[in-house]
């Protein structure tokens, strides 16, 4: 199996279930948005304390509404390598990925910049015609342990992300979801 084939296979799979959801969600209400970046309170423990919602309805009372994919590719568990660490994926569910790592702390400066590419906080690559805005919806740091919402962002995201913590000296790279499996699997 073609690793990047199937990483897009399921990045287009529930970009597709997204498109729909918006879709609905535009019909559904006078004024909406999908994927529309909010700043969090301090509190927050997403990273830069930024998320970006599915869908904001602003019918009167604004509403944040997210989507819950009712189908996921099913899969047998993938071992390999990714450069010089292993690499294990159990389940991929793009909103939802963990990605477990034996670093001692992600460096600051490549998360940076991945965080600056793929969550784009400053929207240096909208477009205001494009049905999607190409981004990752948030990230959770904690210690050996990122959890990451991928949106609706390229494949290449989740590739340089894994790349960054290789490059940090990752040598286990395990890829999962902290949600079980949905029974609706094709």
């Amino acid at each position: 199996m073609d690793p990047s084939a199937f990483v897009t296979r399921i990045r287009d799979h529930y970009v597709d279930q997204f498109r729909a959801f918006a879709k609905q969600q535009r019909a559904s209400c006078t004024v909406g948005a999908a994927e529309v970046k909010l700043q969090l309170s301090e509190q927050s423990g997403l990273l830069d304390r930024l998320c970006c919602a599915d869908f904001i309805k602003s019918d009167g009372a604004q509403e944040v509404v997210e989507l819950q994919p009712e189908n996921f590719l099913a899969f047998e568990p993938i071992a390999g390598t990714f450069g010089k660490a292993s690499l294990s994926i159990e389940h991929l569910r793009w909103d939802d990925v963990l990605i477990r790592h034996n670093l001692d702390e992600v460096p600051h400066e490549p998360l940076s910049r991945w965080f600056q590419l793929w969550f784009d906080p400053d929207d240096v690559r909208h477009d205001p015609s494009a049905e999607l805005s190409d981004v990752i919806h948030s990230v959770l740091l904690q210690p050996t342990c990122i959890s990451i919402d991928f949106g609706s962002a390229d494949p290449n995201a989740f590739w340089d992300m894994l790349h960054l913590l290789e490059e940090a000296g990752a040598t286990s790279l395990k890829i999962s979801s902290s949600r079980a499996e949905a029974p609706n699997t094709h």
